[in-house]
């Protein structure tokens, strides 16, 4: 059987006590009373930053630290996540340089599973790392994994939400449905406008019609852009970050003088290194298409500014569909790239990795990935979506100090 982390509201005032179920090893927590009545019963649906992915990997300290688990702390309502055990599926990076892994003798393909226990109980982060807006309605979707069945059990996402019996929810989905696309340089292969409206409206309306008077948030994609997996082109002109990609990719890189020059605005998908390393991809760098290297050189791992329009248009049309839907039925609607691109304009998310940095190549706001938040950002995520909550239905949600 499995186990299941979970926070326990109890009646005990404004304590705190550790305590033991008797049925179960889980750990548990007696909270105080409900901040609210609508928050009898939270769920959260997602994908990688619901479930508390950081730094390329996902394990029991990651999880607990999900925007998610932080807001069900200050609601003080039963939150219970699928608890992974030992280093995790697979182990976060520790180490941005080396890209060592988290616990003794882990890799990539690291697996611990998930904790053993007595009980398998209703979750209320029901989120799965790398899946799409199609998948939340499907037992095996098309960005299923390993993590699907060993989270949900052979139920959907919606369905293990249900089971919960909610009165609140959070979802953010969509994030996966453009950001491969975009980091590869490909942006027509993000599923188009016509597919996400029809899965996200899918998922919606099997969760509002088995929850009836469900209240929640919807949570709009963000630009790709803004995050530094995706770094300044200009970059490649300045020797110490040649030496750099030089020293991680060990090759000797040639720039494109042609293409990449102090004027061009475009970003370079930070994955080219693996590829350069690994010999997919020759050492040679182009900032745009028609330089003297045979395509896809310069066309693969690089975000032209026609190529960024067409990003932020496609996750402009997914947002403007999640904040009518929210509309809709009631919903309150948190977009967060306002707060990122705050982070970005101010430098808090850089334009450009540190190469030579273990710990912080990106910035405090986001992981060893160069894609997923950091926990000082989670917190900033919760706070804010405490800031929504609050105005759309009244609570007096506490930010976290």
């Amino acid at each position: 059987m499995l186990r299941i982390k979970t926070i326990i509201r109890g009646a005990v005032g404004a304590a705190v006590v550790g305590a033991s179920l008797s049925c179960t090893s889980d750990h548990t927590v007696l909270m105080p009373p409900l901040a609210d009545p609508i928050f009898s019963s939270y769920v959260a649906i997602g994908n990688s930053i619901t479930a508390g992915f950081q730094s390329d990997g996902i394990n029991d300290s990651t999880q607990q630290r999900s925007y998610a688990v932080l807001l069900s702390r200050q609601m003080h309502t039963r939150f219970a996540y699928p608890a992974l055990a030992g280093r995790g599926c697979r182990p976060p990076i520790a180490n941005f340089v080396t890209q060592a892994r988290a616990g003794a003798g882990s890799t990539a393909a690291t697996c611990d599973l998930r904790l053993a226990s007595s009980v398998t109980d209703i979750i209320n982060n029901v989120a799965v790392p790398g899946v799409k807006a199609e998948d939340p309605t499907a037992v095996t979707g098309p960005s299923s994994s390993g993590l699907t069945v060993l989270f949900l059990g052979g139920k959907t996402q919606v369905q293990r939400a249900l089971q919960a019996q909610p009165t609140f929810a959070t979802v953010w989905i969509g994030n996966n449905d453009v950001l491969q696309p975009a980091i590869t340089g490909i942006p027509a292969t993000a599923t188009s406008q016509a597919n996400f409206v029809a899965s996200y409206s899918k998922m919606i309306n099997e969760l509002v019609a088995g929850a009836p008077g469900l209240k929640g948030v919807l949570i709009a994609v963000g630009q790709v852009t803004a995050i530094p997996i995706l770094f300044d082109a200009k970059a490649v002109l300045n020797p110490a970050f040649l030496a750099g990609l030089n020293a991680a990719t060990g090759k000797t890189i040639v720039v494109d003088p042609t293409t990449c020059t102090p004027t061009t605005t475009s970003l370079i998908g930070l994955p080219l290194i693996s590829q350069i390393a690994s010999g997919a991809h020759p050492p040679n760098i182009a900032c745009a298409k028609g330089g003297p290297f045979p395509l896809p050189i310069g066309e693969l791992l690089v975000l032209d500014a026609a190529e960024q329009v067409q990003v932020a248009g496609i996750i402009n049309g997914y947002n403007a569909y999640i904040k009518a839907k929210a509309d809709s039925i009631g919903f309150a609607f948190y977009d967060p790239n306002p707060t990122l691109a705050g982070l970005k304009s101010s430098g808090q998310i850089p334009s450009v990795p540190n190469l030579t940095s273990t710990t912080n190549p990106f910035g405090a706001y986001i992981s060893l990935d160069g894609i997923h938040p950091s926990s000082t950002a989670h917190i900033l995520l919760a706070n804010d979506l405490v800031t929504v909550i609050n105005a759309k239905y009244g609570t007096n949600l506490q930010k976290i100090q």
